[in-house]
């Protein structure tokens, strides 16, 4: 699915414009602040008085609000009951600013909007849509103009409905909104690293449109590459997963544990001291070394300062430098920089614990790859007996439960379920099953081979 976000400050035109967009997009638009608003003007109605935590989250106990499309566009429930006509208003507006704050809120909010953006192209407005509701999104637009040009648009949309309305109080609505979306703990208001923004103070609604479809076509016309990430435990069948998904999709599988080991190889070669290991000497060595990733015949090598070490990655030697040199951010760094400079090039499977979350954050699908604890253990056994190691399967559950708590602990590259992953249990599935499970949740959401 093709999603465009646009977020932006009171008064900027965003509920307009997204408008305009889904309608020249053939798009379906979620109005987002219709939500919020919802909560507000029936909280205004049924319980009013002072905002509290425990007053909020009674009420949104007792509340469900959903959204519903007619042939006039979206309608708003509450309850069941349409209050799409009474949202509008500035009372209903400044509640609406002021109970979104409300985790209990934003955490319905949250469950609509996501479902939403699964089963369409959409066009989404609001203030946090770029940031946390679809961090995924295709094209982010940040829309702004100053306070008085939106103070002047708001004066002017309201004094049709209050002839006694003032510019100098809608002014000052206009500012302490701003400061309150711009500075609460929960989703700010500000741009995303990658929002395009868009100052509309001298247009109008017309070249505001014009200047954005100019963006997103652009955009669009672009070759896409498609990402799929597949996180999840140790033995759940992730990287089986990933190299059999790949090559039925004729992708390529990214081994990002071959860089680290790779990097190891490189500390090896240039006959550096593992004893000297600490943050500075790693710095250093960080600064001497050029990583780079080639495909021979759809196999992955890791290349080094033009070395390529893949032949001696899965030592044991090799396997325990590395994990003592992955750990420092500036190690993490460089490997980042390349898996992403390749996703952004190629169309590409990777797997790991943290790929969805932190690596590539904007992936097209993202999988989440789990199995029954004991399912994994007996994999781990098995491949254990297979290489002559003499272990005992109770060992290797409690090493298993012990990587597990590790894993999902650790303080960089955590294992990581995202709301929108999809979980593959892999505790009953084929190697086969699981990747036609894959094929099917990407053909769902709009994946065309």
């Amino acid at each position: 699915m093709r999603k465009i976000a646009i977020d932006g400050f009171t008064g900027s035109g965003k509920s307009s414009l997204a408008k305009i967009l889904a309608q020249k997009l053939g798009f379906k638009i979620l109005d987002t602040g219709a939500i919020f608003r919802a909560f507000a003007y029936s909280f205004l109605q049924q319980v009013g008085g002072e905002l509290t935590e425990k007053k909020v989250a009674d009420f949104v106990k007792k509340s469900s609000v959903s959204v519903v499309f007619e042939s006039d566009g979206q309608h708003t429930l509450f309850n069941g009951q349409d209050v799409t006509e009474f949202l509008r208003s500035e009372e209903v507006s400044q509640m609406a600013s002021k109970i979104s704050v409300f985790p209990v809120v934003r955490e319905k909010y949250l469950q609509i909007a996501r479902e939403f953006a699964k089963n369409y192209d959409c066009v989404m407005e609001g203030r946090d849509i770029g940031s946390v509701v679809m961090p995924d999104a295709d094209v982010k637009i940040f829309l702004t103009a100053t306070q008085e040009t939106r103070a002047k648009r708001r004066f002017a949309d309201v004094k049709k409905k209050d002839k006694k309305a003032k510019l100098t109080d809608i002014l000052s609505d206009l500012q302490q909104r701003d400061e309150r979306d711009s500075t609460r703990d929960i989703a700010p208001l500000k741009p995303c690293e990658d929002s395009i923004i868009v100052d509309n103070s001298f247009m109008d609604l017309d070249e505001t449109v014009e200047y954005c479809l100019n963006i997103i076509n652009e955009k669009f016309s672009t070759s896409k590459v498609t990402n799929v990430t597949i996180d999840g435990y140790v033995c759940s069948g992730k990287s089986t997963i990933a190299k059999a998904l790949a090559k039925t999709l004729g992708f390529k599988v990214f081994d990002t544990g071959a860089l680290y080991r790779a990097i190891a190889c490189a500390f090896d070669y240039m006959k550096l001291s593992e004893s000297k290991i600490s943050e500075k000497y790693i710095e250093k060595f960080a600064k001497q070394i050029n990583i780079s990733v080639e495909f021979v015949d759809g196999v992955q090598h890791a290349i080094v300062n033009g070395i390529d070490h893949t032949a001696n990655l899965r030592t044991e030697r090799i396997s325990a430098l590395s994990a003592k040199i992955a750990p420092f951010q500036c190690i993490r760094d460089k490997v980042l920089k390349l898996q992403r400079d390749f996703a952004s090039k190629n169309n590409l499977v990777m797997e790991g614990r943290d790929i969805g979350s932190t690596v590539l954050p904007n992936a097209d699908f993202k999988f989440f790859c789990t199995a029954d604890e004991n399912v994994r253990a007996k994999r781990r056994y098995e491949q254990q007996r297979e290489m002559g190691n003499d272990v005992e399967f109770d060992d290797v559950l409690e090493e298993l439960r012990a990587r597990d708590y590790a894993d999902v602990h650790r303080e960089h590259g955590a294992i990581t379920k995202l709301p929108e992953s999809i979980v593959i249990d892999t505790t009953k599935q084929s190697l086969k099953q699981s990747v036609d499970f894959c094929l099917n949740e990407m053909r769902k959401r709009g994946f065309k081979q």
